[in-house]
Protein backbone atom coordinates (compact mmCIF):
# COMPACT_ATOMS: atom_id res chain seq x y z
CA UNK A 1 0.00 0.00 0.00
CA UNK A 2 0.91 3.55 -0.39
CA UNK A 3 1.04 5.61 3.09
CA UNK A 4 1.62 9.22 3.35
CA UNK A 5 2.58 11.43 6.41
CA UNK A 6 3.31 14.96 7.19
CA UNK A 7 5.48 15.57 9.63
CA UNK A 8 5.79 18.63 11.47
CA UNK A 9 8.82 20.18 13.67
CA UNK A 10 8.68 20.22 17.26
CA UNK A 11 8.87 23.95 16.95
CA UNK A 12 10.45 27.26 14.99
CA UNK A 13 13.95 26.63 15.95
CA UNK A 14 14.06 22.88 14.72
CA UNK A 15 16.17 22.34 11.81
CA UNK A 16 14.61 21.07 8.47
CA UNK A 17 17.49 18.95 7.71
CA UNK A 18 17.94 17.15 10.92
CA UNK A 19 14.18 16.32 11.08
CA UNK A 20 14.18 15.08 7.37
CA UNK A 21 17.44 13.15 7.98
CA UNK A 22 15.61 11.40 11.38
CA UNK A 23 12.46 10.83 9.82
CA UNK A 24 14.30 8.97 6.75
CA UNK A 25 16.20 6.68 9.02
CA UNK A 26 13.24 6.07 11.38
CA UNK A 27 10.98 5.35 7.72
CA UNK A 28 13.58 3.15 6.98
CA UNK A 29 14.58 1.02 9.92
CA UNK A 30 10.99 0.52 10.08
CA UNK A 31 10.30 -2.70 8.03
CA UNK A 32 12.64 -4.28 5.01
CA UNK A 33 9.39 -4.13 2.94
CA UNK A 34 9.34 -0.07 3.32
CA UNK A 35 10.38 1.80 0.15
CA UNK A 36 10.49 5.86 0.32
CA UNK A 37 8.72 6.97 -3.13
CA UNK A 38 9.20 10.78 -1.94
CA UNK A 39 10.46 13.30 0.54
CA UNK A 40 10.06 17.02 0.07
CA UNK A 41 9.72 19.92 2.43
CA UNK A 42 6.25 21.26 2.53
CA UNK A 43 5.77 24.81 4.20
CA UNK A 44 3.35 25.15 6.31
CA UNK A 45 3.69 28.78 7.61
CA UNK A 46 5.21 31.31 9.52
CA UNK A 47 8.88 29.91 8.17
CA UNK A 48 7.91 26.40 9.51
CA UNK A 49 8.79 23.37 7.17
CA UNK A 50 7.13 20.07 7.21
CA UNK A 51 8.88 16.69 6.13
CA UNK A 52 6.17 15.27 3.56
CA UNK A 53 6.94 11.67 2.98
CA UNK A 54 5.61 8.82 1.13
CA UNK A 55 6.21 5.23 0.85
CA UNK A 56 5.16 1.92 -0.21
CA UNK A 57 4.62 -0.65 2.34
CA UNK A 58 3.24 -4.35 2.85
CA UNK A 59 -0.12 -3.89 3.66
CA UNK A 60 0.39 -6.64 6.31
CA UNK A 61 3.08 -4.51 8.03
CA UNK A 62 0.18 -1.97 8.70
CA UNK A 63 1.22 1.85 9.38
CA UNK A 64 0.02 2.77 13.14
CA UNK A 65 3.26 2.13 14.72
CA UNK A 66 5.46 3.81 12.44
CA UNK A 67 2.75 6.98 12.80
CA UNK A 68 3.65 5.85 16.49
CA UNK A 69 7.76 5.80 15.95
CA UNK A 70 7.87 9.03 13.89
CA UNK A 71 5.85 10.62 16.65
CA UNK A 72 7.99 10.09 19.08
CA UNK A 73 11.25 11.88 17.77
CA UNK A 74 11.98 14.27 19.92
CA UNK A 75 12.74 16.60 16.75
CA UNK A 76 9.04 16.36 15.48
CA UNK A 77 5.94 17.99 17.17
CA UNK A 78 2.26 16.45 15.31
CA UNK A 79 2.65 13.57 12.52
CA UNK A 80 -0.59 13.55 10.02
CA UNK A 81 -1.45 10.92 8.31
CA UNK A 82 -2.27 12.11 5.03
CA UNK A 83 -2.93 9.49 2.28
CA UNK A 84 -3.43 5.74 2.86
CA UNK A 85 -4.06 3.55 -0.91
CA UNK A 86 -3.78 -0.10 -1.60
CA UNK A 87 -1.76 -0.67 -5.16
Amino acid sequence: MIVAFRVMPEDGETDYSVLEAKVKETTEGYHESVKIKSISEEGVGFGLKAVAIEFQIDENCGSEELENKLAELPEAGEVNLTKMDRL
